[in-house]
């Protein structure tokens, strides 16, 4: 046997390919040792778990063979080593023979086998795995010198085992960083990571052969994570995970699911198998979400979770490799870096996880009461048949909460006509309104429906009704109580069904008063007023109203914009905006223009804002020094949320104006080096500005 020992050995040498490969190695094994000892079949048990063996390679001498290929044999090694030392050969001439042990016998059976030999791959005090000869059409008895040789070919092949073992490892590590290597690339051929977060998903799916992943970003709590991104294989089938979004939208709470609060508390990966499951999750997690495995790997920006990456399997599987988790690990990080470094797309993610709009309108951009509870309101009445009126100064979006109420309405798929009172002239209005027939005027060449007929069986939206004429809101009020009107010039009435939502930027009930406006029209209007503050009243929706315009805008003209400079985004912070939200938006349009290619800084807003902004500063620095000179102290306003670093600059620098740049005073009164200050100010002056969203 030594000879036959050393032929199959050569024999290997030669069969094996030259890139090492841990299934072509197994399966050269399998053919020349079932070749070599004559027997029906050959075949590697791989030990998957404490519980299971799995014949992972298979040699069969002709066809008619029965084949165990990948058969999972449910087995307690733990009982079985208390009958059978699998750590030695076993050796089964007869596997129908009496006195045998039921397992045993059942392992037999269960592997088609007359005649067994069965010997342990062990490396050290592990068995890797069991190589297996069989005859499954007579019986045979083994000899000792056959369970020798097999012995010694075991003892040769757990070498190779390891040997490819650690090739197969390298090997994957270097795919690994080709790989991460590819999607850093990827990244960094677009400066707008949304555009490339969708290719990003889909070389993931590619890479470690998962069915669907999605890149989920957290609400500022923690406690709610939205949907950014989605994409599945081109074989998967994820008819129920979409069906899940569609009905539930885009936003989750996962306060209740202690696996993610985990993996988002302790930055660690969580390997999800349907078998750890308990039965009603599993359920779930098999007929909602079409997986039976998955991992979620946490992506930061900044040092802190900002959301999850998950990717699912459809399929079952029994382990996650340590490769595959590295792997995903690393995406996550290649996309936390891609969000650092385009700090306004993860703005924008994270303001729409903070909305959680169920209604598709996040054109209205708020978080303070007043906005939400105008929001609650508008849709409330949104599917009644009540005349709405909407009150708040110019700019401040009566026009978008009107939006709101027609197409939550159940007329949405039917006319929506607008209508800007204050820009008809007076003696047209009435004809723009209710219409007129040939002749009922001069110019008037041939009949023309007013807003009212067209906007039959919808909704007409009357914005700055208050600049109507005294006759035209008597006509108006006979619409409204009536339901129908008369066209200029005609003596037919004709019926209306519309429902009017009626906006005003002037205070009505004062215009009453003055004899502007009918008291009767206005009651009749005001069944449900819904007032919208301007946004001075609402300083803390500034922030999300910038982003919201830079991304609106870096898309409509193209301009890639990195964010916004601290000092500039305080400065729109501060300002009194005369002109509400269209002023804001006006001035983040401009600047996304002026600032192409770059942050946005304090000198790309429009004049009056910066102007504001630094005679504010220039008073607030004559403040300081006026203080330092009377022996009395000073304060600072501190910007939230805002870093350590960033408060420490805003303290030297309200310090430097303090002691009016004598920069060894400043020191002392910090309390720090004057090599330190010096330091700081370089670093302060190599990042003027710093980023923010």
């Amino acid at each position: 046997m030594h000879e036959a020992r050393e032929a199959i050995i050569d024999r290997l040498a030669v069969a094996l390919p030259t890139t090492i490969n841990l299934d072509r190695f197994l399966n050269v094994i399998v053919s020349e040792l079932g070749r070599m000892m004559n027997v029906d079949r050959c075949d590697v048990i791989q030990l998957t778990s404490s519980s299971e063996l799995r014949i992972s390679h298979e040699w069969r001498a002709s066809a008619d063979v029965p084949s165990s290929l990948d058969l999972v044999v449910p087995l307690d090694l733990t009982q079985l080593s208390e009958h059978v030392d699998i750590t030695k050969a076993i050796r089964l001439d007869d596997t129908s023979a009496p006195g045998l042990d039921q397992k045993v016998r059942l392992l037999a059976a269960s592997l088609k086998t007359r005649s067994l030999l069965v010997v342990p791959v062990v490396l050290g005090d592990d068995v890797l795995g069991l190589v297996g000869l069989h005859t499954t059409r007579t019986t045979r008895a083994w000899l000792d010198e056959e369970v020798s040789f097999l012995q010694s070919i075991s003892r040769q092949i757990a070498v190779g085992y390891q040997y490819t073992r650690l090739y197969t490892d390298k090997e994957r590590e270097t795919e690994t960083k080709r790989a991460l290597l590819s999607i850093a690339n990827a990244l960094n051929a677009r400066s707008d990571f949304r555009e490339v977060s969708s290719l990003v998903l889909e070389r993931a799916i590619a890479l470690v052969g998962a069915d669907y992943s999605a890149l989920g970003v957290l609400d500022p709590s923690g406690g709610h994570i939205s949907l950014a991104a989605f994409k599945a294989a081109p074989h998967a089938i994820t008819d129920s995970v979409q069906g899940l979004i569609d009905s539930h939208g885009p936003s989750l709470d996962i306060t209740d699911f202690p696996a993610m609060m985990e993996v988002i508390a302790d930055g660690k990966t969580l390997r999800l198998l349907e078998t750890d499951l308990p039965f009603p999750l599993r359920l779930m997690f098999n007929s909602i979400l079409g997986g039976r495995a998955a991992l979620v790997a946490p992506v930061r920006v900044g040092g802190q979770t900002f959301g999850l990456l998950g990717l699912v399997w459809s399929g079952p599987r029994d382990e996650f490799q340590d490769h595959e988790v590295t792997l995903v690990e690393g995406i996550g990080d290649q996309i936390g870096t891609a969000l650092e470094r385009d700090q306004l797309s993860a703005e924008v993610m994270h303001l729409r996880s903070a909305l959680h709009e169920r209604y598709g309108e996040d054109r209205i951009i708020g978080q303070t009461p007043a906005i939400g509870r105008a929001i609650e309101l508008a849709l409330s009445v949104a599917d009644t048949q009540t005349t709405v009126l909407i009150q708040g100064e110019s700019g401040t979006g009566k026009e978008l909460l009107a939006d709101l109420i027609h197409y939550n309405s159940g007329r949405e798929n039917h006319p929506y006509v607008k209508l800007n009172c204050g820009a008809i002239p007076e003696t047209l209005l009435e004809s723009e309104l209710f219409g007129h027939e040939k002749g009922a005027f001069t110019d008037a060449h041939a009949r023309r429906r007013g807003r009212f007929e067209e906007a039959n069986g919808g909704t007409l939206f009357l914005d700055e009704v208050g600049e109507m004429s005294l006759s035209a809101q008597v006509r108006l009020l006979r619409v409204l109580q009536d339901g129908e009107f008369t066209p200029v010039g005609a003596n037919d009435v004709i019926k209306a069904d519309v429902r009017v939502i009626a906006a005003s930027n002037v205070d009505l009930k004062r215009a009453v008063e003055l004899g502007r406006f009918r008291q009767d029209l206005f009651y009749r209007l005001s069944v449900f007023p819904i007032t919208l503050p301007p946004l001075r009243e609402r300083p803390e929706d500034i922030h999300p109203l910038v982003i919201y315009f830079l991304e609106h805008y870096k898309q409509k003209t193209g301009r890639f914009i990195s964010g916004i400079s601290k000092t500039a985004l305080q400065a729109l912070m501060t300002y009194e905006w005369p002109g509400n939200v269209r002023e804001l938006e006006n001035a983040i349009e401009r600047a996304v223009i002026i600032a192409s290619g770059r942050q946005i800084e304090l000198e790309d807003l429009p004049e009056a804002i910066s102007k504001t902004a630094l005679q504010d500063r220039d008073r607030i620095k004559v403040e300081r020094a006026s203080a330092a000179s009377e022996g009395r102290t000073s304060t600072f306003e501190v910007i939230v949320p805002s870093s350590m670093e960033e408060i420490e600059r805003q303290a030297i620098e309200a310090t430097l104006d303090y002691t009016g740049g004598d920069k060894s005073r400043a020191a002392r009164s910090l309390g720090i080096g004057r090599k330190t200050l010096y330091r700081k100010l370089d670093q302060y002056n190599g990042a003027t500005g710093g980023g923010d969203g």
